[in-house]
Formats: structure tokens, sequence, C-alpha cells
């Protein structure tokens, strides 16, 4: 099998599943997460950050992964993960070293916007 054969079966599972969840509102929530996660591990070089803010950043980055994942797994139950992001996006902006440099912020504060806002599409003029 090559891949120019496994390329429609990938697609043709790929396609419903991202069109039924908040897709890229998950993806901005794991992304600022791991962004601001990496800002305290690595530093600047010159410039670690450690102690309080560390533990901190540790800590909301790992809620925000957490809370993208669980957006991707129940997209029905959406609101919370995404209020969720929105509100350790704020605390992150105190806690963790500015919000990750301010590109975590942004990351959770976007991703928990589109999370919340997301409905799924409707159905192909069914009734139920």
């Amino acid at each position: 099998m090559t891949m120019n054969d496994l390329w429609p079966i990938a697609r043709s599972r790929w396609l419903p599943w991202y069109r039924t969840r908040p897709f890229w509102g998950g993806l901005l929530m794991c992304l600022g997460g791991v962004e601001i996660v990496l800002t305290t591990w690595d530093g600047l070089g010159m410039l670690p950050f450690s102690g309080t803010a560390g533990a901190s950043a540790w800590l909301l980055g790992s809620l925000c992964l957490v809370s993208g994942l669980a957006t991707w797994q129940a997209p029905d139950r959406r609101a919370f993960p995404g209020v969720l992001a929105l509100v350790l996006s704020l605390v992150s902006l105190v806690a963790a070293n500015m919000g990750g440099l301010f590109l975590g912020f942004l990351l959770l504060a976007s991703g928990g916007a589109i999370t919340v806002a997301w409905t799924p599409e409707p159905r192909n003029g069914k009734a139920s």
C-alpha cells in the first residue's frame, strides 16, 4: 500500500472527526499551555524562571493542555474547558511570567474564545 492509497482513507476518517468539534480552539489552548510551560522550562537562556512563578506556570500550563484535550474529547461539553481557558489565561498574566511572555496568554484567550463560540453544524435537513 502506497501513500497515495492511504491519503483518501486518512482524509475520510479525519474530516468527520475534525468537523464535529472545536478543533482550532482546542489546538490553540494546547499550544498556549505548552508555551507557558516551555517558557518556564527553558527560560530566556540567561534568565531562568523558577520559584512561585515556575511552579504556577507548570500548573497553569498543564491545566490548559488538559482543557484543550477535553475540548476535543467532549465537544458537547465545550463551555467549561473554554471558560476555564479564558480564566486561566487571565491568571497566567499575574502568576506565570506575564502569561508566558504574552504569547501563551494570547493563545489561551483565543482558544478559549473560539471554543466557547463554536457551535456544531446543523444536520442536513433532517428533523430529529
